[in-house]
C-alpha cells in the first residue's frame, strides 16, 4: 500500500514537481538578475556613451563623403576628364559623339530611317509591340541593308548634304515646293542672325570646340563669320554644320512655308518704264514749270510671288529705290543751283534768266517724289506689318513722328532767327522752313 501511494505521488508530481522547481528557480533568478542589474545600471551608462561617441565618429565619417571628399572625387574625375580630352581621338570623339549644329541636330534627333521605313510602308500600323516573329517579317519585307561598307558611308554622307541644302533653300526661303520637303523634319531651324553667341569647331590655327560671336552671314557658300572670344583665335569663317548656338535656335515649322509661299507658275512681268511728265491741268499753262519732267513710277496690280514674296511687295521696293535714286540726283541739282546762286549774289551779279525756272522745276519734281514716295513706303510698311503681326504701331510710326518733330524742330528756328533779326515773316518763309526740316532729317 505504501509502493501504491509512494508510486502515484512519484508518477503525479513528479511532472508537477518539475514545472515547479524550474520557475521558482527562475524567478529567484529573475530579481537576483535585476537586482544585480540595478546596481550595474549606473555602471552601462558610461559604456554606452564611448559606444555611442565611437558610432557618432563612424557617421560623421559616413556623411564626409558627400560634402569634401565628393568634391574630390569630383575633381579627381575632372582632371583626368581633362587629360582624356587632351588625346587628339578622344577629342574626336567628344566631338563626332556629342556636338551637332544647329542645322545638323534636328536631322539626327528625328526619327531614325527604320522609323520612316516603318511610316511609309506600314501607315496603318498603330502599334510599336510586335512579337518577335512579326517584326522578323517586317524586316524580311524591307530587306537587309549593308550597313557600314564603304558605299554605304558615302550615300548616307550624300544625303546629309542633300537635306542641309534643302533646309538652307527654307532658310533663305529660295523655294517652296512643299513636294521636295517631305524627308525634312516638321521643324527646321532659322538662320543664325548677327550677333548670335555660338559654340564653333575650328580647325586652324587650333583644332577644337571654341565660344564667340557672329559676326557676318556668307551665303554664297554657306559660312558664318565669327570672331571668337579667346585671346589670339581673332576672326574665321566657319561652315554653317559646324555651328551650335548657345542658345536654343528659333525654328518654324515646314508646313508654313508651304501655306504661306505657294509655288508659281507665273511669269515675271516686267515693270513698265518710268518716264512720263506731269499732266496735271493745273500746271499745263505755268510758264515757269509746264516742262517739269517728273520720273514717278506707274502703279501696276501684278499677283503672285517670287522667292517667297509677294510681288506687289517687290515690286513696291523696286520703285523706292529708284525714286530715291532719282531723288539723290534731283537734290544735288537743287545743291548746284542754290551753290550758284549763292556764288552770284556774292558777286553781285544778277542771276541768269531760266534761273528761278529750273529752280522751280526741281522743286516741283522733289515734291511729287515725295508725295509717290510716301505712297509706297506706306505699302511697303503694311506688307512689314502682314509678315511681322509683332512689330509694335510705335515702331510703324517712328519715320512720320522724326518728321513732324524736325518740322517743328525748323519752324521754331526760323521763327526765333527772324525775332532776333525783327524780321516779318516773308513769302519765302515756309520754303526755308521746309529745307530746314529736311536738313534736320538728314541729320
Amino acid at each position: 500500500i505504501k509502493k501504491e501511494p509512494g508510486s502515484s505521488p512519484d508518477v503525479k508530481p513528479s511532472p508537477r514537481k518539475m514545472p515547479r522547481p524550474s520557475p521558482v528557480k527562475r524567478q529567484p533568478r529573475t530579481p537576483t538578475e535585476p537586482k544585480k542589474v540595478t546596481p550595474q545600471t549606473p555602471p552601462p551608462p558610461p559604456p554606452p556613451p564611448p559606444k555611442t561617441p565611437v558610432k557618432q565618429e563612424k557617421e560623421p565619417d559616413k556623411l564626409t563623403p558627400l560634402s569634401s571628399p565628393d568634391r574630390k572625387i569630383g575633381q579627381k574625375i575632372g582632371m583626368r576628364l581633362r587629360n582624356l580630352l587632351k588625346l587628339p581621338k578622344a577629342h574626336k570623339w567628344v566631338c563626332y559623339e556629342w556636338f551637332y549644329s544647329n542645322i545638323d541636330k534636328t536631322l539626327f534627333e528625328g526619327d531614325n530611317d527604320f522609323m520612316i521605313c516603318l511610316k511609309e510602308s506600314f501607315p496603318q500600323l498603330k502599334t510599336r509591340k510586335l512579337t518577335r516573329v512579326e517584326w522578323c517579317k517586317i524586316r524580311r519585307m524591307m530587306g537587309k541593308p549593308r550597313r557600314c561598307s564603304q558605299s554605304f558611308f558615302e550615300e548616307e554622307r550624300r544625303e546629309l548634304e542633300r537635306k542641309r541644302q534643302k533646309i538652307r533653300m527654307l532658310q533663305q526661303r529660295k523655294t517652296a515646293d512643299a513636294s521636295n520637303f517631305k524627308d525634312l523634319p516638321a521643324e527646321i531651324p532659322l538662320q543664325l542672325v548677327i550677333g548670335t553667341k555660338v559654340t564653333a569647331r575650328l580647325r586652324k590655327p587650333q583644332d577644337g570646340l571654341f565660344t564667340g560671336s557672329i559676326d557676318a552671314v556668307d551665303t554664297s557658300n554657306n559660312t558664318y563669320r565669327i570672331t571668337f572670344e579667346r585671346a589670339g583665335l581673332g576672326t574665321h569663317s566657319v561652315p554653317d554644320y559646324e555651328v551650335l548656338s548657345n542658345e536654343p535656335p528659333e525654328t518654324i515649322s515646314v508646313a508654313s512655308f508651304t501655306q504661306k509661299f505657294r509655288p508659281r507658275h507665273i511669269q515675271y512681268i516686267p515693270s513698265p518704264p518710268y518716264a512720263h511728265k506731269l499732266r496735271s491741268p493745273r500746271l499745263t499753262n505755268d510758264p515757269l514749270i509746264s516742262n517739269a519732267a517728273v520720273s514717278i513710277p506707274k502703279k501696276t496690280h501684278i499677283g503672285g510671288t517670287v522667292n517667297g514674296y509677294p510681288l506687289k511687295l517687290l515690286e513696291c521696293m523696286v520703285k523706292v529705290n529708284k525714286i530715291l535714286a532719282a531723288k539723290k540726283i534731283k537734290i544735288k541739282k537743287l545743291k548746284d543751283l542754290n551753290t550758284e546762286a549763292e556764288k552770284k549774289r556774292s558777286f553781285g551779279e544778277s542771276l541768269p534768266a531760266d534761273f528761278e525756272r529750273k529752280y522751280a522745276g526741281v522743286v516741283v519734281e522733289l515734291e511729287k517724289m515725295n508725295a509717290t514716295l510716301q505712297e509706297y513706303l506706306n505699302e511697303v510698311q503694311e506688307y512689314c506689318q502682314d509678315f511681322a503681326p509683332e512689330t509694335s504701331v510705335a515702331a510703324m510710326l517712328v519715320p512720320s513722328h522724326l518728321r513732324e518733330k524736325c518740322r517743328q524742330e525748323a519752324s521754331d528756328m526760323v521763327s526765333r532767327i527772324n525775332i532776333i533779326n525783327d524780321k516779318a515773316p516773308t513769302k519765302m518763309n515756309q520754303l526755308v522752313t521746309d529745307l530746314t526740316a529736311l536738313m534736320l532729317q538728314v541729320k
